[in-house]
């Protein structure tokens, strides 16, 4: 007859495994599976707020670039009304100072216009305005996997200014 085990303490206990397959053969590439799903999914889920923010940030941009403009526009003598569309080479004056402020990395291809508002001799102002359409990244993924993306959401920042050479 078998000698039973004497229990000695904590370290004389094994564990027995009662499916030994398991425990390592046939499972090398299922942690890298696994990682690989979920790996997509928290990189979306963290992308989608981060995107949201580049765009806070890129109407943000437009609208401090709007107000520089302004205030630039508002103390030259001589201003006309005129516009270009970003990077705005060769642009002078107040479009190259509002064109400078903005990125056109985030905006490509939007519309800056300076306007100076005709009125009563007195009370003319100046309108710096901002045009262009913001691309989220997301949906260009979407687009990958094939699906119909939105629409760019549009981004308009605008300010306006009393110009100061008048009565």
């Amino acid at each position: 007859m078998p000698k039973k085990p004497v229990f000695t303490g904590p370290s004389s206990l094994k564990f027995v495994t009662f499916a030994p397959h398991i425990t390592g053969a046939g499972r090398s590439g299922q942690t890298l599976v696994e990682f690989s799903l979920v790996f997509v999914l928290l990189v979306v889920v963290a992308w989608i707020p981060a995107d949201f923010g580049i765009a806070f940030y890129t109407g943000q941009i437009a609208l401090n670039a709007s107000r520089e403009g302004a205030r630039i526009a508002a103390a030259e003598r001589n201003l006309a009304s005129e516009s270009c569309t970003m990077p705005c080479n060769g642009a002078t004056g107040v479009l190259k100072a509002t064109a400078d402020r903005m990125s056109s990395a985030l905006l490509p291809g939007a519309t800056v216009s300076v306007d100076l508002q005709s009125g009563t001799s007195c009370d003319r102002t100046v309108n710096v305005t901002i045009t262009g359409e913001y691309r989220y990244f997301f949906y260009h993924v979407l687009q990958l996997m094939g699906f119909d993306i939105l629409n760019p959401v549009p981004v308009v920042r605008s300010t306006s200014m009393r110009w100061e050479h008048q009565c």
